[in-house]
């Protein structure tokens, strides 16, 4: 029994076992490359130290990007093989970290690693990062989550691009406690790119209905100081989950009266109109208001009742912000968010005409 154990240790390890080749490159390193001059090509080379002829019988990239090419005659011993691969920066700005698989004989498998860095172009950068921000180039500056129910979390990312020939150390600002963000890295080399992780945590949200988190990105090239600002929006909506199906047919109801309002043709230099409406529990229980809001922005809500018991109505108020409207006919929706289970969001809906 130990005489075949120490066999099949001996037939794995003779397997496994590179020591007849000798590699004089196993890594490569393209360094900074320009993506307009186009692809780039190295090599790699190995000796054959074994008794005999060996053949490379095959070798892979790890993607599209990378092309391979080998010494397809066999290797006598003492002599040099040599894989060349070529890779192609086109529309692939930013570090890359590549690998090309060797065969050779009937076992044996190497894994050749090749790294370098792309300086884009400035059609490559406007597709992938259009945001400009001096040398930090952006994917994007509006994060848009959704619906987020209240108690849960959510993670997203967006990626930099330094464009310019200095490395930079972007400043991130971000003064809302739901949310936390991180970079993959605080100094930022040329041609690198950094990633930014967003980590939205809906706890800290203590008002319901759409919030609007603002994030400060500024870079200092030493001359000028850029800044840009990414936006998180969510929806954040109360959480019911936990309740059961008595709790929820025993709950509060809400229902507005109306819930259209017409303010018919108004002129732009008029005084701010007003308008008020109805919000009724028609529920079993006491009813919380958490909310009442124009998701545009485009007016101001001066009164809303913040609880309801069973069977009672209050007035919400507000006024019109004739200045932030365009003269066209408008419908602007006011949200009005409560612990109803059933319907924990009630529109209202503000219509009429700018001259």
């Amino acid at each position: 029994m130990r005489k075949g154990i120490i066999l099949a240790l001996c037939a794995f390890f003779t397997l496994c076992s590179h020591a007849d080749i000798l590699w004089l490159e196993k890594d490569y390193d393209f360094g900074l490359m320009k993506e307009e001059a186009g692809p780039k090509t190295g090599k790699s080379r190995f000796i054959n130290n074994s008794p005999e002829e060996i053949s490379i019988t095959g070798v892979r990239p790890s993607c599209g990007c990378t092309q391979a090419s080998y010494t397809h005659d066999p290797i006598a011993p003492g002599d040099t093989a040599v894989i060349s691969f070529t890779y192609d920066p086109k529309g692939r700005p930013g570090r890359f970290q590549k690998s090309v698989r060797v065969y050779v004989g009937d076992k044996d498998t190497y894994i050749i690693r090749i790294n370098g860095n792309v300086l884009g172009t400035p059609q490559s950068l406007s597709k992938l990062y259009p945001i400009e921000n001096g040398a930090l180039r952006l994917s994007e500056t509006l994060v848009a989550v959704g619906d987020v129910t209240h108690g849960t979390t959510r993670h997203f990312f967006i990626n930099g691009y330094n464009q310019s020939s200095d490395s930079i150390t972007p400043v991130i600002t971000c003064t809302n406690p739901a949310l936390s963000v991180s970079a993959s890295q605080d100094r930022v080399g040329p041609g690198d790119i950094v990633t930014y992780g967003l980590y939205f945590n809906s706890r800290g949200i203590f008002e319901m209905g759409i919030v609007d988190i603002p994030v400060k990105i500024s870079v200092n090239d030493g001359k000028t100081e850029n800044t840009v600002t990414v936006s998180l929006t969510a929806n954040v909506t109360p959480d019911f989950s936990r309740l059961t199906k008595e709790e929820v047919n025993d709950g509060p109801r809400c229902y507005l009266l109306p819930d259209r309002m017409d303010l018919g043709i108004l002129k732009k230099e008029a005084k701010n109109p007003e308008f008020k409406f109805v919000i009724r529990n028609e529920g079993k229980k006491e009813m919380r208001i958490m909310r009442v809001y124009a998701p545009s922005g485009k007016l101001k809500i001066s009164r809303f009742p913040t609880r309801l018991n069973a069977g009672k109505a209050g007035e919400a108020e507000g006024e019109l912000l004739l200045k932030d409207i365009a003269a066209s006919p408008f419908n602007i929706k006011i949200e009005v968010i409560t612990d109803d289970p059933l319907h924990p969001v009630r529109i209202f809906h503000l219509v009429g005409q700018i001259e």
